[in-house]
């Protein structure tokens, strides 16, 4: 797709000065601006390309609209405005770019699971020295669900472990080495019954609203760990809730709730075998040069006319696996 000669670019929300100035020399001649949540809708009335946030009423105003980038790595197809799902706006999302991060934060909460930290926090709470039960990452059996940037991550780091790993994706894709399979998301159950760790790392889709429910927990090893950084309601909160109350699993690390903020009233606050982190997964140091630098990446690919890569499909909330970046390592982050 070619640009216009007046072409605008709205940066929502602000960035550092030094990233302003790289999406600047990505595209010399397009009108930049950074804009506030409460100035975004009016800013954007004439944009052709919106990095980051946006509702149904910037998507219903902004007339010359042409390309949505999110930071988001996920995206729910149910939360996609009608006039964005009908219109012929490209939208691609971040999937992979946070992939680092993400992937090292679910690896902390399923280690701080698995070899008893959270317990040992609570025990130095009451003054108590008192072993817990341990377990190996080693020669376990982890199975992730969702094998895109972060899955395909978080399964580089299982591998220096010599864990077991077993993939399921809608999509499939090529193999690694150190996966022993990747399965279509129908052998789910026959996955999760081996499991010794489910991570989830999956898109929010009609076919994994409350993936993890009563079902998968009744047939999970008691010995098992969910781990949670993609998206609340992929994991039913009530049968979890009920399955940790009864040790049907030994734990989970959630950094995602249904509602968010989770309520104060929550019983999973009160639950020792729970690990729960504000949805910070995603935070780094690093992560507005990553983003930014893929957006720039993005930006040169729609000015020379090329296909975006991230483009999700909009009737399903993510990319297809031809349009997913393979790997963060290939973005310049760079300012």
């Amino acid at each position: 797709m070619q640009q216009e000669p007046d072409m605008k670019i709205v940066l929502n929300p602000e960035v550092e000065d030094e990233l302003f100035k790289k999406v600047k020399r990505t595209a010399p001649d397009a009108t930049v601006v950074m804009t506030s949540r409460e100035g975004a809708a009016a800013e954007c009335e004439d944009a052709e390309i919106i990095f980051g946030n946006y509702t149904a009423d910037i998507v219903k105003g902004a007339k010359n609209l042409k390309w949505i980038q999110t930071t988001s790595a996920g995206m729910d197809a149910n939360r996609i405005p009608l006039e964005l799902k009908d219109s012929d706006i490209i939208v691609s999302n971040a999937s992979g770019v946070h992939a680092i991060q993400v992937a090292e934060h679910g690896f902390a909460l399923m280690m701080a699971l698995m070899r008893g930290i959270n317990e040992s926090f609570y025990n130095k709470l009451e003054n108590t020295w008192q072993r817990t039960t341990l377990t190996d990452i080693y020669a376990s059996t982890i199975v992730i669900v969702g094998f895109g940037g972060i899955g395909r991550k978080f399964a580089e780091q299982a591998a220096a472990f010599q864990a077991r790993i077993i993939a399921l994706d809608v999509q499939g894709g090529e193999k690694p080495g150190y996966v022993e399979n990747i399965w279509p998301m129908n052998r789910f159950d026959e996955a999760v019954k081996q499991a010794d760790v489910v991570f989830l790392a999956c898109p929010h889709t009609d076919e994994t609203d409350k993936l993890i429910n009563a079902h998968c927990l009744d047939i999970m090893k008691e010995t098992a760990y969910v781990i949670n950084t993609a998206r609340g309601r992929i994991v039913d909160e009530a049968a979890m809730i009920e399955g940790l109350k009864a040790k049907k699993i030994s734990g989970a690390g959630l950094d995602v709730t249904e509602v968010e903020p989770l309520s104060a009233d929550s019983e999973l606050w009160g639950l020792k075998n729970c690990i729960l982190t504000p949805h910070a997964a995603g935070g780094s140091p690093k992560r507005h040069h990553r983003t930014v630098g893929f957006f720039c990446e993005n930006l040169k690919r729609y000015m020379a006319g090329e296909s975006i890569q991230n483009e999700i499909d909009k009737n399903v909330g993510y990319p297809d696996k031809e349009k997913r970046v393979a790997d963060i390592r290939e973005v310049d982050t760079t300012a």
